[in-house]
C-alpha cells in the first residue's frame, strides 16, 4: 500500500498552522515556537516537500538546491517517516550540506514535528522526522531581535547552544564573507 503523501504534506500544513504558528504554553502564552511562522504562512513563502521514495539525501540535498534557486522562498519543511531520524549519519549529513549551502543563505535544522502522528507506513504513531530549510539572513536577524524579549528565557541552554550559537557559529564560519572597502 502506498504512503498517503497528499495527507503528508496536509499533515504538515495543519502542523505548521496549528502549533507552529500559535502562541504556545512553554513560551508563558507569550510566544510560538516559531515566532515568524505566521507571516511565512501569510505571505505564502514556505512550502513542504514530501519524500517518496528513494535516497534521502539525495533528496534533501535537492530540496536545499531548489530552495537557494527560489527567491521567494524563506523555509521549505521536508517530511520523512521516524525511522529517518536514526539512519546512520544523517545528522552529519544535514551538517556538511549547511556547509556547502550556507554561503548561499540556506541554513539546514533537523527535528521531528512534535504533536504529530506520520502517516507514513511503519510509523507505530511517532511523530514525522523533518528538515527545515531556512533563508539564513532572515533567520539571525530574527533571532538577534528575539534575544531582546523572553523569548529564550525558558530554553534549556544545550538547546540553545544548538540552535542559535552553532547557527551563528556556522555562518560566520561558512557564510558569504564581504571584504572591507579599502580607500
Amino acid at each position: 500500500m502506498a504512503a498517503p503523501y497528499d495527507e503528508i504534506e496536509a499533515d504538515m500544513w495543519r502542523w505548521m498552522r496549528e502549533f507552529v504558528s500559535v502562541k504556545n504554553e512553554f513560551y508563558g502564552a507569550k510566544f510560538p515556537p516559531c515566532p515568524f511562522a505566521q507571516k511565512a504562512l501569510l505571505t505564502q513563502t514556505v512550502d513542504v516537500a514530501v519524500w517518496q521514495s528513494g535516497d534521502v539525501r539525495r533528496f534533501i540535498r535537492e530540496c536545499a538546491l531548489d530552495m537557494r534557486d527560489s527567491p521567494k522562498l524563506t523555509t521549505r519543511v521536508m517530511a520523512f517517516p521516524p525511522r529517518v531520524q536514526m539512519a546512520w549519519g544523517i545528522n552529519d549529513f544535514v551538517e556538511a550540506l549547511n556547509r556547502e549551502v550556507i554561503k548561499d543563505n540556506v541554513f539546514l535544522n533537523t527535528g521531528v514535528a512534535k504533536t504529530s502522528i506520520s502517516k507514513y507506513p511503519g510509523s507505530g504513531g511517532l511523530p514525522y522526522f523533518m528538515v527545515v530549510a531556512n533563508s539564513l539572513e532572515p533567520v539571525l536577524k530574527g533571532a538577534e531581535a528575539l534575544q531582546k524579549t523572553d523569548y529564550y528565557k525558558e530554553w534549556p541552554a544545550g538547546h540553545y547552544e544548538i540552535v542559535v550559537e552553532r547557527r551563528e557559529r556556522m555562518a560566520k564560519r561558512y557564510g558569504k564573507h564581504t571584504e572591507p572597502d579599502h580607500l
